[in-house]
């Protein structure tokens, strides 16, 4: 009765986890959250406490002490230490969104399809085991609460009805959709309710235990009773063997990489995992201890596996019985359904979809409903795994205990582990590695550990007979360090493809959540091409409940017919990889999308007919090769031809048949080389060419064969290792490269020719130029001599009372001055035009005032304005311009002179304006304009527009000495004209900082006495020193005239001021008469000359002398002698 009581309440249990995991796959409360809260995701966590931890914990303590401890430090360890492996797994898992542990693994190396299945493989062989361990914890619990009654002895039944009820619920809540990745809810909030349950009841057992020795007799010795556990642990190989595969096994084990990863949770319920996980695990720790003194004392007897259970049954407390029993089965059926939803789905997406393809691609059929398929092949599986579990219970030894078999489970699992962490630790590893080192491992695992438990009468024990007594800690050690060692190896020495390159990157150096692709088009696809490709996987209301989710996060509005980009298309394939696996996903979306976006069921038919295109392709590309004319040859990563043209074979006169494929290339080398290519050590030469080969460096050189033929060689890797090498025979080419050289000798020796007689023309031509400059500084300082004479006389007539202002005579005397200025404007226009052209101007650029130089430009053109009755205004300018003092202000009176020359009524405005960086000064008239026709004809040497009055000065060299020296300055000039309404010319040089303005000295009234000044006259003219005695004498000066040096170096004084001619005849010059006069302490000298040579004035500066050019105009002379 008591038996079928505790049924009675097993089956209530089961109904309440259904009613729980149906309430909450409700649609209506999927997206609320669930009864437990915050705590969900940790105690799902729990199912890594099964029946070995709930029943086995106990017993293994019993028999080995502290043995039992290592189960509990290594997952704790695993989610604190290790918690930022955890994280970066957790990150991978969700952006790859992977649906198992083989995808995620298979992902990360380059996808590869042999690698998921020998994961899904290894996951079946680990965990087999581990689900028979539950089985057995099942039967053995069932058969001590049903001893003595009817139903005993039908244990191995009742296993395997309650196998099939357990498969039921993992395929009610566990395969309801095929999409892996979409949470579970239901099943999740069961195993949660579970993870209490076992709690709950192992700790009440534990307190019972506690009241057992709370009243036991006097006599009884706890201390005894807990046998080793009453010592120090031994902390032996075997101890920190179990650590490891117990760490491990928080990572590999199928169901909890599933809770974990691939449900998941929040980042806030992860963090909340790190302590109350470990929380979970010392309390289950903890209530091993009392069980094992009580077991001691009170049910020596029994099985120490079952203590859990036999300590209330033998005290006759039923009611607590049934809740262990309850709890014992809540940890056992837990495990058992999530272990077998994670391993149907490797089943279906690693093993039997792929070969499914294969089958249907070799048959040419077309799929059906996809969806459908997937899931039933999931719930078969389900069936067959628990079937294949209760197999195995039947077939192991039932002499070992839990712990024996859970720990072989670990150790399978655990080879998982260097594969799953150098995912997302190591960008170098490849799917070779990770296949070669899992291989290695589970053989190393099979013959030192499952193999002596799973036929220990066979002959198959090993450790055995290899003298180990206890093999674990040897096989645990063994296999991990082999697997480890030969994944890193085998992956060194693979060469990575550009698909593992870019998966290393996903998984290892992307941290945070996936990125936003670029937006580009995929040629052919559309939105709904990709929705209807993921619907016939995952169903239409899940498919169109996706793209809906990823429109939201991306803010990117979906239409159907709008193309797909290439973030649709990797969302696409995630949501393809949480139904058939990672590396079935990418075949399948290539295909269809290569396809143009075809229907699911076309994409087998589409992989056949795309492997016949690549076979045509290749058939294509050998006619093409072989049609060309260089020579092709490409070899592999070990320096054997695979593939070559049938140019390269007449290139070099390889015999018939002597090329194959595999044929090591230095063969090829050596024969050439025996052919007299290389004259020398023929194998130093071949050894040469294949280490250059195998570097793999691109190349491209040139080389001449024995038969005096030129080939060019250009190699360059290829992707696998191997290396392409083109071939090209170039001797007409270079041929005709010498003939051209020569050919280019002989041009370029007339060109030397030719070039020797232009240097030669252009220095006659420069000497020509030289010539007329030496030419007209000579002819302006002989013309300018009776220029100063006459300007003096006439100053000098001005001065006679008779010639007062307003008398007719006086008007006579102005024009013939301003006859003698017009003539000096002209020689010096001449002498600047022909320094600009020979190049004998260097510009002095410094900062220059503005207003300073327009001060300038006022005082010397305000009365040739008022003259013709115009009005000139000069806009004083604070700024200040980087350019040459005397050259700019010789632009300006250019342009303001042709101003004034050309305007008959208005006025003349002169300015400037900041431009940015630059300043731009103007100049601008209301006179009669310029024509457009004569824009640039303006600008021309001796050029004068039509309809210029004739009594107006000028000999048309402004314009051209104006733009000579804005070429020369660099400041460009521009000019805007309408005819009859004037003209503005600008001029723009770079802005410069403001610096201190020295003041200006005032210009004396010409007609101020200056009595009684004693003046020494030196002038090698005696027409020049008549004219002087007669315009200083009228001024009241006493002058005294000296002809030569001597008689300039004798005159007698004193004097108060000395006009000194710099040219005296021949010999000394006027520089000696001035240092004489400076040495007898007269301070204002006059240096007066005609000449025009740079620097000119800097030297009469250093003698002491101020710098008077000819023709000395009255008004600057008195004011000289006025200082």
């Amino acid at each position: 009765m008591f038996s079928l009581a505790t049924l009675a309440l097993v089956a209530a249990y089961m109904a309440t986890l259904f009613a729980v995991a149906w309430w909450y796959e409700r649609p209506s409360i999927k997206t609320r959250g669930g009864a437990l809260g915050p705590s969900l995701y940790a105690l799902s966590l729990a199912i890594y406490c099964t029946s070995w931890t709930y029943y086995g914990a106990v017993g293994t303590a019993a028999r080995s002490a502290w043995e039992y401890l290592p189960i509990y430090i290594g997952p704790a360890l695993g989610v604190t230490v290790l918690f930022p492996l955890w994280k970066r797994i957790a990150a991978a898992a969700r952006r790859e969104n992977v649906g198992s542990m083989a995808d995620f693994i298979s992902s990360r190396y380059g996808k590869s399809p042999a690698l998921g299945a020998a994961v899904a493989v290894v996951a079946i062989l680990g965990s087999l085991p581990y689900i028979a361990l539950q089985l057995k914890s099942l039967s053995m619990a069932g058969e001590m609460i049903t001893a003595g009654t009817p139903v005993a002895g039908s244990e191995s039944v009742t296993v395997l009805v309650m196998a099939g009820v357990l498969a039921g619920f993992a395929i009610l809540f566990g395969a309801r959709r095929p999409d892996l990745t979409e949470h579970n809810r239901g099943l999740i909030q069961a195993i949660g309710i579970e993870s209490i349950v076992k709690l709950a009841a192992l700790l009440a057992v534990a307190i019972f235990a506690l009241v057992l020795l709370r009243h036991a007799p006097a006599s009884a010795d706890i201390t005894a009773s807990l046998g080793d556990l009453a010592r120090w642990p031994d902390l032996d190989g075997r101890f920190w063997a179990i650590v490891l595969v117990a760490t491990l096994a928080i990572f590999c084990l199928p169901r909890q990489f599933h809770v974990a990863f691939v449900e998941g949770g929040d980042p806030a319920q992860v963090r909340r995992a790190r302590w109350i996980f470990p929380l979970y695990l010392l309390l289950t720790s903890l209530a091993v201890l009392p069980l094992v003194a009580a077991g001691g004392l009170f049910a020596p007897e029994v099985n120490p596996d079952l203590l859990v259970l036999a300590l209330p049954l033998n005290s006759g407390q039923s009611a607590l019985t049934a809740i262990v029993f309850v709890g014992g089965f809540s940890a056992a059926t837990a495990m058992v359904i999530v272990e077998a939803v994670a391993l149907s789905a490797m089943v279906s997406n690693n093993l039997v979809l792929p070969l499914l393809a294969a089958e249907r691609r070799r048959r040419g059929e077309r799929a059906g409903d996809m969806a459908r398929a997937i899931l039933n092949i999931r719930r078969l599986a389900i069936v067959a795994l628990l079937l294949m579990a209760w197999l195995y219970y039947q077939a192991m030894d039932q002499s070992r205990g839990l712990a024996a078999m859970g720990l072989v489970s670990f150790a399978a699992l655990a080879q998982l582990a260097p594969a799953l962490f150098g995912a997302v630790l190591w960008r170098g590893g490849r799917s070779r590695g990770a296949l070669a080192g899992l291989s290695v491992g589970m053989t190393v695992w099979l013959v030192l550990l499952a193999a002596p438990q799973l036929a220990p009468g066979f002959g198959l024990n090993i450790p055995a007979m290899l003298g180990l007594a206890d093999p674990f800690a040897a096989g645990v050690f063994l296999s991990l360090g082999l697997n480890l060692g030969v994944f890193v190896l085998v992956s060194k020495l693979s060469r990575p493809r550009l698909i593992d390159q870019v998966q290393a990157r996903a998984f290892v150096d992307r941290l945070g959540p996936d990125w936003m692709e670029g937006r580009g088009g995929l040629a052919g696809a559309s939105v709904g091409d990709l929705k209807a490709l993921v619907a016939r996987f995952i169903g239409d209301e899940r498919a169109e409940r996706a793209f809906a989710a990823w429109a939201r996060e991306t803010e990117i509005r979906l239409r159907d017919a709008d193309p797909a980009d290439a973030g649709l298309a990797r969302a696409a394939e995630r949501m393809l990889a949480g139904a058939i696996g990672a590396a079935s996903a990418r075949r399948v979306l290539a295909a269809a999308l290569a396809a143009g976006g075809r229907a699911p069921e076309d994409v087998v038919r589409m992989l056949d007919e795309a492997s016949q295109a690549v076979q045509f392709n290749r058939d294509l590309l050998q006619t093409t090769l072989d049609n060309i004319d260089q020579g092709v040859s490409v070899v592999d990563e070990d320096l054997r031809l695979t593939a070559w043209n049938r140019r390269y074979v007449e290139m070099f006169d390889l015999p018939p048949g002597f090329v194959h494929v595999g044929l090591p290339i230095a063969a090829v080398y050596r024969l050439n080389a025996e052919r007299g290519e290389s004259p020398h050590d023929i194998e130093a030469w071949v050894e040469r060419r294949l280490e250059a080969l195998s570097r793999r460096i691109p190349h491209d050189h040139e080389r001449e064969q024995p038969d005096g033929r030129i080939l060019r060689s250009s190699g360059a890797p290829i992707p696998g290792g191997g290396y392409a090498t083109s071939y090209t025979d170039i001797t007409a080419l270079r041929r005709a490269a010498r003939d051209l050289e020569e050919a280019n000798e002989r041009l370029e020796a007339r060109v030397a020719d030719r070039t020797e007689r232009l240097e030669e023309a252009r220095r006659l031509a420069e000497d020509a130029t030289a010539s007329k400059t030496r030419f007209l500084a000579a002819a302006s300082h002989d013309l300018l001599q009776p220029l100063h004479a006459a300007r003096l006389f006439i100053a000098a007539l001005k001065e006679e009372p008779a010639l007062a202002p307003g008398s007719p005579g006086r008007g006579l005397a102005t024009n013939a001055d301003r006859s003698i200025d017009s003539a000096h404007r002209l020689l010096t226009a001449l002498l600047n035009l022909s320094k600009l052209e020979a190049g004998g101007v260097q510009p002095a650029v410094a900062p220059l005032s503005l207003d300073a130089l327009f001060a300038e430009l006022r005082r010397e053109f305000a009365p040739m304005a008022r003259a013709k009755g115009l009005r000139l205004t000069v806009v004083p300018s604070g700024l200040w311009v980087a350019s040459d003092h005397d050259l700019l202000r010789s632009m300006l009176q250019n342009l303001v002179g042709n101003a004034i020359r050309y305007t008959d009524t208005g006025r003349v405005l002169v300015g400037a304006r900041r431009d940015g960086e630059t300043v731009q000064m103007l100049v601008c008239d209301t006179g009669r304009g310029i024509p457009d026709a004569d824009r640039e004809s303006v600008f021309g040497e001796f050029v004068r527009l039509p309809g210029a009055p004739v009594d107006e000065p000028g000999a048309g060299l402004g314009l051209a000495i104006v733009q000579k020296l804005s070429d020369l300055l660099r400041h460009p000039l521009s000019m805007a004209s309408r005819v009859g309404r004037g003209t503005t010319f600008r001029v723009s040089a770079p802005r410069a900082a403001a610096r201190p303005v020295p003041a200006v000295p005032v210009e004396g009234d010409a007609r101020l006495p200056l009595a009684g000044l004693r003046v020494l006259c030196v002038d090698n003219e005696p027409a020049i020193l008549d004219a002087l005695t007669a315009l200083l004498s009228r001024w009241g000066a006493q002058t005294t005239t000296a002809r030569t040096v001597a008689e300039g170096v004798a005159a007698q004084g004193p004097f108060d001021a000395a006009l000194v001619d710099l040219h005296l005849g021949d010999g000394a010059d006027g520089l000696t008469v001035v240092d004489a006069l400076r040495a007898r302490g007269l301070r204002r000298i006059g240096l007066v000359t005609a000449d025009t040579r740079e620097g000119l004035k800097e030297t009469a500066t250093a003698a002491g002398a101020t710098l008077l050019p000819k023709p000395v105009k009255p008004a600057a002379l008195k004011a000289f002698l006025s200082r």
